[in-house]
């Protein structure tokens, strides 16, 4: 579970063109790849294209660690909006609820792109699981149950509507199997970063913040240079946490911007988190990992 640090925006390449074209009604887009998953040092990353030519979409869902939720980016010319940010309406059909995403418009080398800068999930929480929510103590964690098999298996397709001029759906058929091969990818990741895999999937308790996430990175720690230039940014981080709860490492996962700013969130981090650990089934501490993002923005 992400616990918010602050408040910004993701900056990837800002595209400015605006669309002048007429809407035309749905795009429906077939698949033109097989699904691919990268490993990466610190990610692994679901990719597809759909469409040719003109119509050509990528999209990409990135995780960082074993939480359910991703990281969508989609980019191509279907996908180009004329605003800077905003909500996007994502389905992921066709029995899932219709979601808000909020997104940023950047681009991804060449490509128009929407950056959706929070974690995403197939569908919402059910409406047991918003009650839950609402109704949780501020020290109490605020999760929900895994997304079954059966609902994954459900999808046929991933549908944006506003605010595109014209609704775009990529028929990616069932997710189930696609979802799998990126838990894979997270479990091999997990046994790099020395993580007993097994261990923690019957954790009681995972590691957790001793003292407020939204103080461990503040105004003054912005890099000073990047402050100037007027530069944002978003950085994902990972802890290293050992039995005793205290970090041992400071790892960045993705960074949107120059090295001053991973070098800003680690010093930080290191010298101001504190954590209870992680306990496995019979309620023994053990070293895991903790992670979150650091968002730096220009007011």
């Amino acid at each position: 579970m992400l616990h918010k640090i602050s408040t910004a925006f993701v900056l990837l390449a800002y595209a400015t063109s605006a669309v002048a074209d007429a809407p035309k009604g749905p795009i429906s887009l077939k698949p033109t790849s097989a699904w691919h998953v990268d490993y990466a040092e610190d990610r692994c990353r679901l990719a597809r294209q759909f469409g040719a030519d003109d119509e050509l979409v990528y999209a990409f869902f990135d995780r960082y660690g074993p939480e359910e939720s991703f990281r969508l980016t989609l980019a191509g010319k279907p996908v180009r909006v004329s605003l800077d940010k905003g909500e996007a309406s994502v389905q992921f059909g066709p029995a899932e609820e219709e979601q808000k995403f909020s997104f940023l418009k950047g681009n991804l080398g060449e490509q128009t792109a929407i950056v959706f800068s929070s974690g995403e999930r197939i569908g919402p929480p059910t409406p047991a699981e918003r009650q839950r929510l609402n109704s949780a103590k501020p020290d109490e964690p605020r999760t929900v149950e895994p997304i079954s098999a059966e609902r994954k298996k459900a999808v046929r397709f991933m549908k944006i509507g506003r605010p595109l001029r014209n609704e775009v759906i990529l028929e990616t058929g069932s997710m189930n199997g696609p979802l799998k091969a990126l838990d894979t990818c997270i479990d091999n990741l997990m046994t790099v970063w020395g993580i007993d895999v097994e261990r923690h999937r019957t954790l009681t308790r995972s590691v957790r913040p001793a003292n407020n996430p939204g103080q461990w990175v503040v105004a003054a720690d912005y890099p000073l240079n990047m402050l100037s230039a007027g530069q944002p940014a978003i950085i994902e981080f990972r802890l290293s946490v050992g039995a005793d709860g205290k970090a041992t490492a400071c790892h960045i996962q993705s960074t949107t911007r120059p090295k001053e700013f991973d070098d800003a969130v680690c010093k930080s981090v290191m010298r101001r988190a504190q954590f209870v650990p992680a306990l496995d089934r019979e309620g023994k501490p053990l070293a895991s990992f903790y992670r979150n993002r650091v968002r730096f923005e220009i007011p």
